[in-house]
């Protein structure tokens, strides 16, 4: 009995045997497994476990930081910046060093920064659309985008915004009318039309419309149009001009800009242009381009400025136009050009004017040293801005420094 345990105990234990304990699997693979492998190359490849390691230090790498610039300049404090490699959007606080206020896409950032506005001014009285003129003598811009018109009143200093067919949409506060501006801005999606601004300055006593054709010719040729209403006979002449200066420090997206100018404009547009202001420091001056000037002053100015129903129809601004008062005036700080109008010297319609003349402004009244180009057109001063042939001589002026296109 014991000697039949001792075999049975035997026969499990030592009829197999295991490998060695030190042997490795590799060690135990088949000859056929073996020659499977692919050998390593004479360079040598990474393993898993070094393209792994390669794997998680990258994973630990930072991101590359944000890097926001403006899609616009500041809207009463609040600034939305965009990532150009991620599309991503924020607003931000412009009057505290651009502390973040939300992130996301624009339109979130948007929708963001029209509740901050509101909650903060408000959207202006309440108001019922009604149809205007436009802004004549007691109206002056001092915001526009695309016809869309932030107006301030020269008698009561209070605001309106007009759209671009003259209706009111919002009044009270420049603040209010500028969020109710940035509401019609998201929801119509009003942008630039072109980054070449051309602005035109109307004359004494006349207001935009005077430049309706013009304006729609320089539309065709894509240009975006600021056709600046000012309150001529209301304000000084410096008055002018810093308001000028105003709305061009407010309008988005201009790389250069030209001026057109009549009469009083190319008064107002010189004494402009001897100011330094934030403006000009990111938007290139181009042209500037003078309708019947009275750039050596005005013969019937010198005769009638001690009239009082002169001095009551024209205001501080009528003193400015004699030829005292413009010699003060510095030239244009760049390539310019003027066209006069002539009725004919053998028409004398007006007994305070010698000369070749349009009715109002001798031709040698218009002239100023250093112009890149002269020209006179048969046409009456009021009407000079709206003659096919200066529309004409604009335009090839605007694009290539002369009047007339060479032959």
């Amino acid at each position: 009995m014991e000697a039949c345990w001792i075999v049975w105990t035997l026969v499990l234990s030592g009829c197999s045997s295991d490998p060695p304990m030190s042997q490795s699997p590799a060690d135990r693979a088949s000859p056929a497994d073996s020659s499977s492998r692919p050998a390593a190359s004479a360079a040598g490849s990474p393993d898993s476990s070094a393209v792994a390691s390669q794997q998680s230090d990258a994973a630990l790498q930072p991101a590359a930081p944000a890097r926001f610039e403006r899609l616009r300049p500041p809207v009463l404090g609040f600034a939305v910046e965009t990532d150009a490699s991620t599309s991503l959007c924020r607003l931000v606080d412009a009057d505290k060093d651009g502390a973040p206020l939300a992130e996301g896409s624009l339109e979130e950032c948007e929708t963001r920064l029209l509740e901050l506005l509101k909650t903060r001014h408000g959207s202006g009285k309440l108001n019922f659309p009604i149809s205007t003129f436009g802004g004549k003598q007691f109206w002056g811009d001092v915001f526009l985008q695309r016809s869309w018109r932030i107006q301030e009143n020269v008698l009561t200093g209070h605001f309106r915004l007009l759209d671009p067919d003259d209706v009111r949409r919002a009044w009270g506060t420049y603040e209010g009318c500028r969020v109710a501006f940035e509401e019609a801005r998201v929801r119509e999606g009003i942008r630039p039309r072109s980054d070449r601004v051309i602005v035109l300055l109307h004359g004494l006593g006349r207001s935009k419309a005077s430049f309706s054709d013009l304006r729609r010719a320089l539309e065709d040729d894509g240009y975006e149009v600021a056709d600046i209403n000012y309150p001529s006979t209301r304000r000084s002449l410096r008055e002018h001009a810093e308001a000028i200066a105003t709305v061009l420090g407010r309008i988005e997206g201009a790389h250069t800009v030209s001026f057109v100018t009549h009469s009083l404009g190319g008064i107002v547009v010189r004494d402009l242009l001897s100011l330094e202001r934030p403006w000009q420091e990111s938007v290139k001056l181009e042209r500037v381009i003078m309708l019947a000037p009275p750039s050596r002053g005005s013969a019937i100015a010198e005769e009638l400025k001690d009239w009082l129903p002169y001095r009551i129809a024209t205001g501080d601004v009528g003193q400015v136009l004699t030829p005292e008062g413009v010699a003060r005036l510095p030239l244009p700080p760049c390539e310019f050009g003027i066209i006069a109008g002539t009725l004919g010297s053998a028409q004398k319609l007006n007994p305070l004017l010698d000369g070749d003349n349009d009715g109002v402004v001798t031709v040698e009244e218009t002239r100023l040293p250093g112009a890149a180009d002269f020209l006179v057109l048969r046409a009456s001063h009021t009407f000079l801005m709206q003659n096919g042939a200066c529309i004409d001589a604009t335009r090839n002026f605007l694009k290539t420094g002369r009047f007339r296109q060479p032959d």
